[in-house]
């Protein structure tokens, strides 16, 4: 049965077309259209899914640093802003808009609309994590962290 098996894999690999077949086949092939890459929406996909994965990552080592800071040095976490947090804040959510552009892109949105949704999805989420997380921050610095219970 395994002799089997193979042999068939072998005459499925070694088949040829035959010739009549060739001139269909290259019609069939050439109908797709071309994408340019930088028209691709899977490649944008793609960089934004890499900008917010970079981006996360240093914020999130960012964070882990300024935690670090305050239970070693009692360093306050506070303020938020400086200029690395908020530029990898920003790259984050912008990754972020540029995924949603593309994905909406894939399922043939407008552009415009699909940037105007994305854009607004990723400003209303970005500002009320970022006010989430300065409230955690503050909760940290004054002692009284609540348990994920009491939010709810």
């Amino acid at each position: 049965m395994i002799n089997n098996n193979i042999q068939n894999l072998i005459t499925f690999i070694t088949a040829s077309l035959e010739d009549s077949d060739l001139p269909n086949l290259n019609e069939f092939i050439s109908d797709y259209p071309q994408i340019k890459p930088i028209e691709d929406p899977v490649f944008w996909l793609s960089c934004g899914a890499f900008i917010c994965l970079m981006s996360g990552l240093i914020f999130a080592d960012i964070m882990k640093s300024k935690l670090n800071n305050w239970t070693l040095k009692k360093i306050s976490p506070l303020p938020l802003g400086n200029p690395r947090t908020i530029s990898s804040w920003f790259s984050f959510f912008t990754g972020l808009t540029i995924i949603f552009l593309s994905a909406l892109s894939l399922i043939n949105f407008s552009i415009i609309k699909s940037l105007v949704f994305s854009s607004l999805v990723s400003i209303l989420f970005g500002v009320s994590m970022w006010k989430a997380i300065k409230d955690l921050l503050i909760q940290v610095e004054s002692g009284t962290v609540k348990e994920i219970d009491d939010f709810f």
